[in-house]
């Protein structure tokens, strides 16, 4: 967590460190779903957008939608900001739906982050 994103909510803070076992979405997601499921994925990882969507690379032609939370200034190292984003689901075959107003500084009423739902374009072939 980045300092804006402290600054921002006062009472974010580490407590501690966990370590968890870490695995792709292609890996596991047979367990959960069968031919006939509809999926729509929700990815709130801060920061870590980049890594689960890598990790979905064979599910993703079967994803119809997926909302992402996305940033408008840093709040997590390494963290890639809405517009590298928007342009990665572009290029997966998602073009942008909707938006929702997330996270603000409540000490200037600045918008950090929002969540964007994208669907996958008729007739999209991924680029990536």
């Amino acid at each position: 967590m980045l300092a804006a994103h402290a600054e921002a909510a006062i009472s974010s803070a580490y407590v501690g460190l966990l370590n968890v076992a870490v695995d792709r979405l292609d890996a596991v997601v047979g367990n959960y779903i069968d031919d006939s499921s509809k999926i729509f994925l929700k990815i709130d990882t801060q920061g870590f957008e980049d890594e689960v969507l890598d990790g979905a690379t064979a599910l993703l032609p079967r994803i119809a939608g997926i909302q992402l939370e996305l940033s408008l200034v840093p709040l997590y190292d390494g963290q890639r900001l809405y517009e590298a984003l928007l342009e990665r689901m572009r290029a997966l075959g998602y073009e942008l739906w909707g938006l929702s107003p997330g996270f603000f500084d409540a000490r200037t009423g600045r918008l950090l982050q929002f969540d964007g739902v994208f669907f996958r374009t008729p007739s999209a072939t991924p680029t990536r």
